[in-house]
Formats: C-alpha cells, sequence, structure tokens
C-alpha cells in the first residue's frame, strides 16, 4: 500500500498501479477501487489536512501531478471533451507495448501507438471554476484553520 506522502505527491502512481493491477485480472472495476482508495485514506481530518489547498498555498509550492484541494464555486460547465481512456503506449528503447491509463491526465506519457486496437476513447465533463465570490476574509480564515494544510517548505 502507497505511503501518505506518495498518494499525496504521486496520486497518478496510485491510479496507475490500480489500472495495471485490472489489466492482469478480468476485473474492470478499477476505477471503483480508485475511488475507495482515496476515500478511504482521506477518511480521517488528520489526512485531509495533509493535502494542500489552493485557496492558501501558492502555486509555486505545490509539486506537479499532486494532489490538491479547491474550495471553489463551479461558474461555467464546458461541451464534454474526449479523452485517451486506455491507449497503448510504446517504448522507444525497447519497442514493447504496455496499456496505460489516461483518465486523469491532459498529456500522454509516452510514445502511443494510435493504431492499436486496445486504445479506448472516453469522455469527461469539465469545469470552469472561480474562488467563492464575496467570501469575507473571516470565512477564508476559519477555513484555512480548520484545513491547517499548509505546505511545509
Amino acid at each position: 500500500m502507497p505511503s501518505t506522502q506518495d498518494w499525496i505527491n504521486s496520486p497518478l502512481g496510485v491510479v496507475e498501479e490500480k489500472f495495471a493491477a485490472a489489466q492482469d485480472s478480468p476485473s474492470p472495476g478499477w476505477e471503483k477501487a480508485v475511488v475507495e482508495f482515496f476515500k478511504e485514506q482521506l477518511k480521517e481530518k488528520s489526512a485531509q489536512s495533509l493535502v494542500p489547498s489552493l485557496n492558501d498555498v501558492p502555486l509555486h509550492y505545490l509539486k506537479p501531478n499532486s494532489l490538491v484541494k479547491f474550495r471553489c464555486f463551479i461558474q461555467d460547465m464546458f461541451d464534454p471533451e474526449f479523452y485517451m481512456g486506455a491507449y497503448e503506449a510504446v517504448d522507444g528503447a525497447t519497442h514493447s507495448k504496455m496499456l496505460r491509463c489516461g483518465k486523469y491526465r491532459d498529456v500522454t506519457e509516452c510514445g502511443v501507438d494510435f493504431n492499436s486496437k486496445n486504445n479506448v476513447t472516453a469522455e469527461r465533463q469539465t469545469f470552469y471554476c472561480v474562488p467563492i465570490p464575496g467570501e469575507n476574509s473571516w470565512v477564508k480564515d476559519i477555513s484555512t484553520e480548520n484545513a491547517s494544510g499548509r505546505l511545509n517548505v
């Protein structure tokens, strides 16, 4: 099981691990396993406070691809977008192929075999989120105190 720092600093590693495990067995429920994993990790208030908030931590202190939280207002919904839910990647050095998960990524990591029969196109809904309009400073202060999710720099 990944350590606390692993699932916060590299949540995509957890997703890849669950996706890879599902490829070895006929279980199609890897997405549910990912959701359950993070629900279990975030049950405790102490674990929730470890996740940095975009409302409180400057962006330059956050690690790329790390787990964050954002208290916001959904202002708009864009049209559904298509993405590569699963794609076959080709390793440039060994020319071996492996199935990769693209569900939580905007950009693929490796060379993609666009002609593979294993590629899966999926659809997701995207939102335009803004900080809560008219939020008073005392509300922000309370939220910050409750979260106490400051990053140790």
